[in-house]
Order: C-alpha cells, then sequence, then structure tokens
C-alpha cells in the first residue's frame, strides 16, 4: 500500500500524467501538515465531541473549549479528508471516522493516534541525528510513565485490528494447554486464541513497565487465570525446557538486533515440547528500493530503526532465525487488515 498524490479534476490528472505537479510537496509540506492536523483534532476531542450527532460549530468548541475560526478551518481540512461531512451548518462524522476514530468502536485507533501525537511526533526531532549516527532512541528505556500508559493503549488499539484475523493466521497444535506470548502486554492475541481454543491457557512475558500500564487493560477481557502475565525480558529470563505447545511474538522481532532475536529463537525451540509452534508476526521488509514497493514496510523499517535501532526484517532473515535454532514446516499467512504484516510459523520437529 502507499499513499500518492490523486487528480480531482481532468486538467489535474494531465497536469500530474506530464509531470507539472510537485509532488514530493505532497509528502513535505502537505503530509506533515495533514498528520499533524488530524492528531490534534483527536487528542482535543474534536470527534469525540461530533460523535454520533449533528452538532453546529459552536457546540463543538464549546464541547471541547476551543477558538471558532481555526476549529472551522480544521473541519475543512478534515472534510477533505474524508472523516467529517457538513450538511448547512451542522457537521457529522463520516462512516469511516466512527468505525477508526471514535472511542466506544471495537475497532478504535483513538489511543493509537493519541500515542502519535503525545509521544512519535516528538522523535521526528531526532531524525537528522538518527541519519548522522545509526543510533536509534532506544524508547524503551525512555518512556515516562505516562508515556508507557499511552503506549500500552496504542498497542491494544493496533492489535484490536489484527487480533480477530490472527487466531486464523497462527497454527495451534491439536490438544495445545499451554502458550507462550513474548511482548503481548495487551493481551490481545493470547485472549483470541484462548477463546478459540478452550483448553488453551497463555502466560504474557512483557517488560515490567510494560505489564503495569497493561494489567488494567488486560482485566477488562476477564479471562481470569487463563491468561497471565509475567513480568520480565525475554532476553534475559528462563523460560524453561519443553514447557509450551505454542509461543507467538507479535510486533517484538523489529526492537531486536539480528543476534538478540537468534537468542530468542534458540531459547522457544527449547522451551516447546516437540510439535509445538512459534509464530513471529512482522511487517517485512523488502531489500530493493522501487517506487512501486510497499511504502507502510519502507516507512515500517525506518521508524523502528529511528526508535529501537533495528528495523523491519526480510522473510529469509526471519526464516534464518528459526532454522537456525532448529525449527522446520515453516508456513506464511500474510493479513488483510495490515498490509505487509505476516504471521511467519515454524514447527519444532
Amino acid at each position: 500500500m502507499k499513499f500518492s498524490p490523486t487528480a480531482q479534476t481532468p486538467l489535474e490528472w494531465i497536469a500530474l500524467k506530464a509531470g507539472l505537479v510537485p509532488t514530493p510537496l505532497a509528502y513535505s509540506h502537505f503530509g506533515f501538515m495533514m498528520s499533524k492536523f488530524l492528531l490534534e483534532a483527536v487528542d482535543k476531542g474534536v470527534f469525540e465531541a461530533i460523535g454520533h450527532r449533528r452538532i453546529s460549530l459552536e457546540e463543538i468548541c464549546a464541547s471541547c473549549n476551543l477558538n471558532a475560526k481555526p476549529v472551522k478551518s480544521l473541519l475543512g481540512v478534515l472534510a477533505t479528508m474524508g472523516l467529517v461531512k457538513q450538511i448547512k451548518k451542522l457537521f457529522c462524522l463520516t462512516a469511516k471516522s466512527k468505525k477508526w476514530i471514535l472511542k466506544d468502536s471495537p475497532h478504535s485507533l483513538y489511543w493509537l493516534m493519541v500515542f502519535d501525537n503525545r509521544v512519535c511526533v516528538k522523535w521526528m526531532d531526532h531524525v537528522g541525528s538518527f541519519l548522522e549516527t545509526g543510533k536509534g532512541l532506544q524508547y524503551h528505556e525512555t518512556l515516562t510513565e505516562d508515556e508507557w500508559f499511552y503506549y500500552q493503549k496504542a498497542m491494544e488499539a493496533a492489535a484490536s485490528a489484527t487480533s480477530k484475523e490472527a487466531v486464523r493466521k497462527i497454527p495451534v497444535p491439536p490438544g495445545a494447554t499451554r502458550m507462550l506470548d513474548i511482548g503481548g502486554s495487551h493481551g490481545l492475541y493470547s485472549v483470541a486464541l484462548c477463546k478459540r481454543y478452550p483448553a488453551l491457557t497463555s502466560t504474557i512475558l512483557d517488560l515490567p513497565s510494560a505489564v503495569e500500564k497493561a494489567a488494567p487493560i488486560l482485566k477488562t477481557y476477564n479471562m481470569g487465570n487463563k491468561v497471565v502475565h509475567r513480568a520480565g525480558n525475554v532476553l534475559e529470563e528462563d523460560i524453561g525446557k519443553e514447557q509450551y505447545n505454542a509461543v507467538v511474538m507479535a510486533s517484538v522481532a523489529h526492537h531486536f538486533t539480528a543476534e538478540e532475536n537468534k537468542l530468542v529463537a534458540q531459547k522457544v525451540y527449547d522451551s516447546l515440547q516437540p510439535g509445538g509452534t512459534f509464530t513471529i508476526l512482522e511487517v517485512l521488509r523488502s531489500d530493493e528500493a522501487k517506487y512501486n514497493g510497499d511504502m507502510l514496510s519502507a516507512l515500517g523499517d525506518f521508524f523502528f530503526a529511528l526508535s529501537s535501532t533495528s528495523g523491519t526484517w526480510s522473510l529469509k532473515e526471519i526464516i534464518g532465525w528459526q532454522k537456525e535454532a532448529g525449527f522446520g514446516s515453516f508456513k506464511k499467512a500474510t493479513f488483510l487488515t495490515i498490509p505487509g504484516y505476516v504471521a511467519i510459523t515454524g514447527r519444532k520437529l
């Protein structure tokens, strides 16, 4: 998937085809405006103020304690994004806003947008120094208590888009009773899998700061002792020998170096019973730079390298870690909810 300027009139189409439009500005100048304007609208409560109603500009401003002049301009921008509609003098949300932005939606990405606005935007100030030094931010070591809360809520929101699909993509051996969820914090993958397989229980291994903020999230899913947290770092913790039937590691490998991922794969192999499965969920990296390449994959590689000094990995690299640890019988399943997101499973033979 990629984003690019779209012509709205025949003349604009001709101008684009003729190379008369300075398309780099769409990304450099207008792209950051669109992102920040939308994030502030979410963070300031504009979408929540409108909700499922049709309300006036004055009502929106009164609800959010905002000034009418800039909000009117902001609503115009949001309308061009297809997020807000104006009907005479009243404003309402479009279906996509109600689905993806409102907090009460089961598909809501509200907290991911809040995390972007309150935390990730600040990371962009470090892009220049990252390009010079290659040293990322290692944000897990620097997040404040409030930022840990935003982070865990954001990861829950992101996983809500994939966890329902994940239960069909993650193989679980017949009769499995014990699963380890590495870096699973919020627990959505564990919850979804344990609901699908009634005999299955899961232990979520994550950093102490993550567990502290994620525990209240997991509690809302009423899983009791079927899904529990264990505070610790998988790079340092002893996860046992032949303890589990399945191990899942979702969106974690991009925080680890190649050597760390190899270490995790070996520890996981040892922790699995024969026939057990190890599933790694990640956005794959392409090693070829091309116009028709996956923009989300390319952005993810740079973003995670900036934030964690690692980045995304190729299919060959991920299977390589698993194969070196002793896994075989590999399977790859591609997600529809997040383009480029895959589940790669190896089996302990």
